[in-house]
């Protein structure tokens, strides 16, 4: 994880759980001076005027604070290190390593964030998990992720991509999560099924898989978020070398 940004986080909690404190005792220490100079028989006035405002700002500031240095907290011990064969991974729970081989799949969501048509940042989460289930998030706490997830997906490929091919060509139908392809099945999403013969494009635009039936109308196709597709660039592969696949 960024340093920065672990650091940042935990001196933003401090600030503002002292800020909360601050604003506590001086909201109590005011409360009750003016009970003191105005007599007990203002002492409601004087909590619902003084004391219950004080109250309500000094709890958004525990909130802010507390979700800061949890933040700090939990990823205060992540770090990913890429080696020759494979990849290792920290955070509270302890070391895992993970061999390349021993990934099963990887999914990538990378959001372009926009506000008043400015483009304002970009999000990246990196899901990737074994063959027991046990998963790894890498997202934007990480350094350069973008560049981290590249490398990675480029050590998986090739183990990826020879398990699919092989049972592709064995006449299994092989699973992307919600998508699937086989060679007699021809190619299902969103539950909807085209044998390849019937398939008259596949394209990749704006992050979205999008498969177009021959000789059908503007409907007759469908479509489905990338980010959602486990291994998608085998994916891709494959139907490139059955009907092509068209960027853009």
């Amino acid at each position: 994880m960024k340093k920065s940004s672990k650091v940042g986080n935990l001196i933003g909690g401090l600030i503002s759980m002292g800020i909360a404190g601050v604003g506590f005792l001086g909201g109590a220490f005011v409360t009750i001076s003016n009970i003191n100079k105005y007599g007990p028989a203002t002492t409601t006035s004087q909590l619902q005027n003084v004391m219950l405002p004080v109250l309500c700002v000094t709890a958004v500031f525990l909130l802010i604070g507390f979700a800061a240095l949890w933040g700090a907290y939990s990823n205060w011990k992540k770090a990913a290190v890429l080696y020759q064969e494979g990849l290792g991974y920290s955070d509270n729970k302890g070391v895992r390593s993970l061999r390349w081989e021993q990934i099963a799949g990887m999914t990538s969501a990378v959001t372009k964030h926009y506000r008043n048509g400015i483009y304002t940042g970009t999000t990246h989460i990196y899901t990737l998990w074994d063959r027991e289930g046990s998963k790894i998030v890498l997202n934007d706490v990480f350094p350069k992720v973008e560049e981290l997830a590249n490398i990675i997906r480029e050590k998986i490929f090739p183990y990826l991509y020879k398990s699919a091919a092989d049972r592709y060509n064995a006449g299994q139908i092989v699973q992307f999560g919600p998508v699937s392809i086989s060679k007699s099945e021809g190619i299902t999403l969103q539950k909807k099924s085209y044998k390849w013969d019937e398939v008259s494009q596949v394209n990749v635009q704006q992050g979205l898989l999008k498969v177009a039936k021959k000789g059908g109308g503007w409907f007759s196709g469908t479509n489905l978020a990338i980010s959602t597709i486990p291994n998608y660039e085998v994916l891709l592969s494959i139907i490139n070398q059955v009907v092509g696949v068209k960027a853009g």
